[in-house]
């Protein structure tokens, strides 16, 4: 058991140990992080680009006019006779540094397709395509456990992975009377994650040949789940409004299924493990609330939200993994000067900033990883329509350089514990969104006539 133990804990290792040699400049992964070896990985900020600007508040913001996946009781306020459409992508560079090595990486994605219509008075439809998670990582360590060295001789672990997960929301908000609204998102979660591992195993003894460990592991997910919204004006006339919004996901068994392969090679090459499995894996029951003040020019909101990690997923102490409970806190605003400027065009433009702050869902090698961002923003409108293109920036932090020795406590009562050293990884990152918002009541809808 005390073997067992310190090999797992050798592989756990790896998780936050990179060094030079284990970072690429340039790949298909749509995220590249340590972060993103356990579960699903990164959570992507939600909302449509515009909100995100404002450090990614929205949950009690409506506006027939734009688009907001955040909250179905916003889909309640769409002007009749109109359609919103928004689509865009992301740009996003991260720079990745220990106390030993540091690195950067760069992806490109197409992020948010949405599109929300009026089906009848203070009656909307909303419909969203957007990303829940991202997985990336390519991980190389060697062995330098002096134990290890010299029972089993010398080890380099190879660890890669990459996927993501999808959201589609189907929902419908109403307004049964004036200055409240609620409504229901039915969601499908969809997710193809593939982790591929190599161990290569060099005797001290020159006479025994050299082994090798390959493992596939394939994991799909596919379920549906739902989340409820409610929005009350406590204010609502001509020139302002003050909103209260309010989310709510129930827990979501997503329930993988693994595909998973084993093959060690040595002088013949033999199928170890082939197994197909279903395990529990749930999201968090999540609980939203906001406020949102508007006028003419200058809208603020405040955002906060919990997630309820902590003892719905079993932690890997071994690895040093721990889940807790996440909070989220956001804020922002924009300021618009004369929306009704038809002479100065920039005075027809949106200005935006805000900040956002989670304390991360889990906690590994005994530290918190707490991640913050400054947001800002700009929507740019097209000719004299309500049509218009938002460009969003992200500058943030997460995590830490800390090194030091973890304890692995043991697998079952009694056991033995070992230690094993470890160093965090701080990354600090930059994103680029740009949406282009498409309005219904604008020229490019209308039939033209000819005479």
């Amino acid at each position: 058991m005390r073997n067992r133990n310190r090999l797992l804990g050798a592989i756990g290792a790896l998780l936050l140990t990179l060094p030079a040699s284990a970072f690429a400049q340039g790949s298909s992964l749509s995220a590249f992080s340590p972060y993103t070896f356990y579960g699903l990985g990164d959570f992507s900020v939600q909302g449509p680009a515009f909100l995100r600007s404002m450090g990614g508040i929205g949950v009690a913001y409506a506006n027939g006019r734009r688009m907001n996946y955040l909250n179905p009781a916003s889909y309640s306020a769409v002007n009749p006779r109109s359609v919103l459409f928004n689509v865009g992508g992301e740009m996003y560079n991260i720079y990745a540094k220990t106390a030993d090595s540091k690195t950067s990486y760069n992806t490109f994605n197409v992020r948010d397709v949405s599109m929300q219509i009026p089906l009848a008075k203070r009656l909307g439809f909303g419909f969203s395509m957007t990303p829940l998670s991202d997985v990336g990582y390519r991980v190389k360590m060697t062995e330098m456990d002096p134990f290890m060295l010299a029972n089993v001789g010398n080890i380099v672990y190879d660890y890669e992975g990459e996927g993501n997960t999808t959201q589609f929301k189907f929902g419908l908000g109403w307004s049964p009377f004036k200055r409240f609204s609620f409504g229901a998102d039915v969601i499908y979660y969809h997710g193809v994650i593939t982790r591929n591992f190599n161990t290569i195993i060099s005797p001290m003894i020159e006479e025994k040949p050299q082994r090798s460990m390959l493992g596939t592991q394939r994991e799909t997910y596919s379920q549906a789940g739902v989340t409820l919204g409610i929005q009350y004006d406590f204010i609502l006339n001509d020139n302002r409004s003050f909103t209260f919004g309010a989310t709510f996901r129930p827990r979501v068994n997503l329930r993988p299924e693994t595909t998973r392969t084993i093959v060690a090679k040595d002088v013949f090459i033999d199928t170890v493990d082939y197994k197909i499995s279903r395990s529990d894996y749930y999201l968090p029951s999540t609980f939203t609330a906001g406020l949102y003040y508007q006028t003419r020019k200058v809208g603020m909101g405040l955002d906060y939200t919990f997630e309820k990690w902590k003892g719905i997923n079993q932690s890997d102490l071994i690895d040093g993994i721990r889940y807790r409970n996440n909070n989220f806190i956001k804020v922002g605003m924009q300021f618009t000067p004369n929306a009704q400027d038809v002479r100065r065009y920039f005075n027809r433009c949106t200005y935006r900033v805000g900040f956002r702050y989670n304390s991360y869902y889990m906690n590994i090698n005994d530290h918190n990883i707490d991640d913050k961002a400054i947001t800002l923003g700009f929507g740019f409108p097209i000719r004299q329509g309500l049509s218009c293109i938002n460009v969003g920036f992200d500058f943030g932090q997460r995590g830490m350089t800390a090194s030091g020795i973890y304890t692995v406590p043991p697998s079952e009562p009694g056991g033995l514990t070992s230690q094993r050293a470890y160093q965090m990884v701080r990354e600090r990152y930059f994103r680029v969104s740009v949406e282009l918002t498409l309005f219904g009541e604008d020229y490019w809808f209308l039939k033209q006539k000819y005479q």
